[in-house]
């Protein structure tokens, strides 16, 4: 007399010719993983680095250097990628639907307010290069209390920018059981696409326009190059954004996760190491570089003679 086999619940699983359906165990990103202790050791070296950079910036915030890569504003950026590496803890252990929430979140919005502290910078060096006649009547919008204010609606702009995307559709905790034989995975899905990209796409904006402003300016080499620090840190980030959403948009597995860390570390890394690490060696082994002198850019004396 023969047998039929009857399959096992959609949360149980079975190995060929048994009697008897086992329990499926879970899958995600485990905390004690070879590949997650990697980039959180990575993540915390990163946040470390900006932590100890801003103090250095703090330290030296009334020094002609700080001041021409933004003052107060750079140290606000760096308080951002700080708190952007430490969020990629938020990727790492069982997810959960509030966790899945958060993720997307966190990032677009310690991003914007790095990106928000360059783009008054950015847009001071596009008037005075691009706009010398104009410059005069101009920078006031860009420099000192008023940049802060652009800051301030950078942020906010991105703040109702989260709000869209949480009532549009955040990213759910999505429960997979086909992938893998014997064990459920669990992983954050996008629920919508286009609230990812407005959540998202604001920050690609502002990267854009950093780098359109910073990209053609060329200072003396006996000058410093605000620009050119901005120029790449911005060219990073697009390039990064431009592999991850090739890849992010097709995986569904453990490695969704590890792509948004890496991710999140390229960028941070990127603005790190281009933008701010390089102010950072001079102000610790060239401080005789230091100067009102080296750090003046040639536009700005080119403005001073057009205003006269």
């Amino acid at each position: 007399m023969g047998t039929s086999c009857s399959p096992c619940p959609q949360h149980q699983w079975a190995p060929a010719r048994s009697t008897q359906c086992y329990q499926r165990t879970e899958r995600f990103l485990f905390w004690h993983e070879p590949l997650a202790v990697a980039l959180l050791t990575l993540a915390a070296l990163t946040a470390a680095l900006s932590g100890v950079a801003a103090l250095l910036f703090l330290k030296h915030l009334h020094t002609p250097l700080v001041q021409q890569a933004g003052g107060a504003r750079s140290v606000l950026g760096l308080l951002w990628l700080l708190l952007q590496g430490l969020s990629c803890g938020l990727y790492v252990g069982r997810p959960s639907a509030a966790l899945c929430a958060l993720q997307q979140l966190s990032y677009a919005l310690c991003l914007n307010g790095c990106f928000s502290t360059l783009l008054p910078k950015a847009l001071h060096i596009t008037l005075l290069t691009e706009f010398p006649r104009c410059a005069p009547r101009l920078l006031g919008w860009v420099s000192h209390g008023r940049a802060w204010l652009l800051v301030g609606m950078s942020l906010l702009i991105q703040v109702l920018l989260c709000c869209c995307h949480l009532y549009l559709g955040p990213d759910e905790l999505v429960v997979e059981y086909k992938s893998l034989p014997s064990e459920v995975l669990l992983v954050c899905g996008t629920r919508s696409w286009a609230a990812f990209a407005l959540l998202h796409g604001y920050n690609s904006c502002l990267a854009f326009i950093c780098f359109l402003c910073t990209f053609m300016v060329q200072t003396p080499g006996r000058r410093y190059n605000v620009a050119r620090g901005i120029t790449f840190a911005t060219l990073i980030c697009l390039v990064v954004w431009i592999f991850f959403l090739a890849i992010f948009a097709t995986l569904r597995t453990v490695l969704r996760a590890v792509t948004q860390i890496c991710t999140v570390l390229a960028t941070s890394l990127g603005i790190l190491a281009s933008y701010f690490l390089p102010k950072c060696y001079i102000l610790v082994f060239r401080p005789d570089l230091n100067t009102e002198d080296y750090c003046q850019n040639l536009t700005e004396e080119e403005a001073e003679v057009s205003r006269q």
